[in-house]
């Protein structure tokens, strides 16, 4: 009984384990900073602020308190004159601040960044004198509402797959329209075995195809409209606009007709044994 009553008087450290009898544990210090209760409850001071110190590094913001009983800890400072004082709210602000005047640096220099680009692209696709005259003409909110939505709506027309959709509609008219039947490979209806009725597509958007290929579109469709029609009476717009059109029709052919043929790639595939060698058919 009085050893059972000498456990629980004793004192023991939850982080280095050490007791208050151990040889060198005569001029640490003690606390009890939790509703802990029994010999448990207490700790070195000296551990706990290590302890302390280690939960701090993993995050700031988070308040320090017991692992077990979940009770915060009362963490108290000597005090410090009023210029400290005074730098350290200073401190305090300006980390709480920054972060939002980091946001608005980063969409400042994104809208910009997009109204630059608009007018860019209208320079490319109208030729830069009937650009600048409309832009001239234009009401200037009217302008800064108008210019970054033209990379934006770019971006919103490169995420439509069309080429996808269009392939379905192939795949499944293939065998009642005789033109595609001619076409098209008309085993690309037909499944190969039971379970499968349709051909899955598994097409993966990568982002940064999306957006540059986005972006170079208007780029890419006055270059087509410069090359093929030059000579003709057409305007600069006008001439975009068919370069454009010729651009997007062309690669997507060229797009269908590579996933048409993936896709009867992928309807072939099938495991094969694994081949043996002669040492393992002598045995």
């Amino acid at each position: 009984m009085n050893f059972n009553n000498r456990l629980k008087s004793q004192k023991h450290c939850w982080v280095c384990f050490g007791t208050d009898e151990d040889e060198y544990e005569t001029n640490r210090d003690w606390v009890s900073p939790c509703k802990c209760r029994g010999s448990t409850r207490w700790v070195h001071q000296s551990c706990v602020q290590r302890w302390v110190d280690e939960k701090l590094k993993e995050n700031l913001s988070i308040k320090a308190h017991c692992p077990q009983c979940h009770t915060q800890y009362i963490i108290v400072y000597d005090e410090v004159n009023c210029l400290v004082r005074i730098l350290n709210k200073l401190d305090k602000t300006a980390n709480q601040l920054c972060p939002f005047l980091a946001a608005g640096v980063v969409v400042s220099t994104l809208y910009w960044s997009a109204a630059s680009y608009g007018a860019i692209t209208m320079m490319q696709v109208m030729g830069e004198r009937e650009a600048i005259t409309m832009m001239e003409n234009t009401d200037s909110y009217m302008l800064l509402l108008v210019l970054p939505s033209i990379p934006l709506s770019l971006i919103l027309c490169k995420t439509i797959n069309w080429e996808e959709t269009l392939l379905l509609f192939v795949q499944r008219y293939t065998s009642h329209i005789p033109l595609l039947r001619t076409i098209m490979p008309s085993f690309l209806c037909e499944p190969i075995n039971s379970s499968a009725n349709t051909v899955q597509f598994n097409s993966v958007v990568n982002p940064t195809t999306t957006l540059c290929a986005a972006l170079l579109l208007p780029t890419t469709a006055t270059v087509v409209g410069n090359l093929l029609f030059n000579n003709s009476s057409y305007s600069y717009l006008q001439k975009t606009i068919l370069g454009g059109l010729v651009y997007i029709t062309v690669k997507g052919v060229f797009r269908i007709y590579q996933r048409q043929h993936n896709v009867i790639k992928e309807k072939t595939r099938k495991v094969i044994d694994y081949p043996e060698t002669d040492s393992e058919e002598s045995n």
